[in-house]
């Protein structure tokens, strides 16, 4: 016997199936959508989340360069790499040190105990909706770089009087550049070089022993012919401000003068031994003695004149912090360091205005970023300034000669931890 289908049943058979297969295919690539949605968000979150782990460990970079780099300073004031949270050192490292950034950055940061520190920074990056976390790791290599390494330098304008040979260079600590360890005029090098980052390098009738150094934008109003060096239009520097010690505030008040005859001169201020002063207003002349190495926070006043005695180890050694709106140095006192390594002043931001004053001579170190200078005197003589002076403009009045002492680069100021290579480990 047979049993007959209808037609009917077929045909909705057909459909039901048709429609399950459609149903599928449109659920199955409704799938695929979200699956390809859901990994390009991933893909993105997770390349954001790599860039910011990026930007977490160049953090962590920042704060160890700032911990090494507290201001502009002196070589032989050491800076406490235990302050802020550090730590004394352990296992040849200072840290690690942890900071938590926003809501899902971090970084951890240590750098080694060595004269050259170098830094290792880890930085992460929460990324909750694949419950991972990416980490990025730096390690940063750096250097001490000299604070002098030019024979004056400006941050805006200098403008010259007089004519001659304006800068050069030599050499104290260099027998055959210098006599003595003094600047011999039959003995100079070619390293005088005078820098401006803006406004305008005005040379007048002097001549340049070296490069003329200049920022994109500044200008040069002089001859090629008047520079024995190249004249570059490249020149980038910053001009970090003067920071005092950090045990500035246990300095010793100096309220009154401490004066002596060394021979046969007679001081105002006399030191024959280690110290550290605060003087309020200052004036007249000062004399350190050999081996006596002296700080001094100047709130006001001038300085007539300097001496400081001895060369090489048994030298004495002055540093001047200038906070006074407005300074002098010089009038008919020669300031003299002996080495220019030995006599360092430092204009504060506070200090505007100084002037250099007088036929003298000036050996030393001068560093003011914040500061006008103005040299005046030199009539028909010279006024030498041998050593280094980086300030934020100067104008000459008279015959100026600078002369750079290359062994600054070795002995004097420190501008501070520099990166000389940059690595993802």
């Amino acid at each position: 016997m047979k049993f007959p289908f209808s037609k009917r049943y077929q045909e909705q058979g057909s459909a039901l199936m048709v429609t399950i297969f459609v149903t599928a295919a449109v659920l199955l690539g409704m799938a695929s959508f979200l699956m390809l949605v859901r990994s390009q968000y991933v893909s993105v979150a997770r390349s954001e989340s790599w860039n910011s782990a990026m930007a977490m460990a160049e953090a962590g970079v920042e704060e160890a360069m700032a911990q090494l780099n507290p201001g502009a300073l002196a070589r032989n004031i050491a800076v406490n790499r235990s302050a802020n949270g550090w730590g004394s050192p352990s296992g040849g490292k200072y840290g690690p040190v942890s900071r938590t950034v926003g809501s899902s950055g971090s970084y951890s940061v240590l750098f080694t105990d060595t004269t050259f520190p170098t830094i290792y920074s880890t930085g992460y990056v929460r990324l909750p909706d694949i419950s991972a976390t990416l980490t990025r790791v730096l390690r940063v290599t750096t250097t001490n770089v000299p604070l002098y390494n030019i024979s004056l330098a400006a941050r805006t304008n200098i403008s010259m009087s007089g004519s001659g040979m304006s800068a050069n260079s030599f050499d104290s600590s260099n027998p055959s550049l210098s006599t003595n360890g003094r600047y011999d005029t039959s003995k100079t090098t070619t390293n005088g070089d005078v820098a401006v980052l803006y406004g305008n390098l005005d040379i007048g009738n002097h001549n340049i022993s070296g490069d003329v150094l200049l920022g994109p934008t500044a200008t040069f109003s002089g001859n090629a012919n008047q520079v024995s060096g190249s004249i570059q239009h490249d020149f980038n520097s910053d001009f970090p401000q003067v920071v005092l010690p950090a045990d500035s505030t246990s300095w010793i008040s100096l309220l009154v003068p401490q004066p002596g005859v060394v021979g046969g001169t007679a001081y105002t201020y006399v030191f024959n031994t280690d110290g550290d002063y605060v003087i309020a207003a200052m004036t007249g002349s000062i004399y350190v003695n050999t081996n006596a190495h002296v700080r001094l926070l100047i709130q006001s006043g001038n300085i007539g004149g300097v001496l400081v005695a001895g060369s090489g180890v048994m030298a004495g050694k002055l540093t001047a912090y200038i906070a006074a709106p407005s300074f002098s140095i010089g009038g008919s006192g020669t300031v003299d360091g002996g080495q220019a390594a030995n006599l360092t002043i430092f204009g504060l931001p506070s200090n505007t205005t100084m002037t250099l004053d007088g036929n003298a001579f000036f050996t030393g170190t001068l560093y003011a970023p914040s500061t006008s200078l103005t040299l005046n005197g030199g009539g028909n003589n010279s006024y030498d300034f041998v050593g280094s002076c980086v300030v934020a403009s100067v104008t000459f009045n008279g015959h100026f000669m600078f002369h750079f002492d290359q062994d600054l680069l070795n002995s004097g100021a420190s501008r501070g931890y520099l990166a000389t290579s940059w690595t993802e480990l």
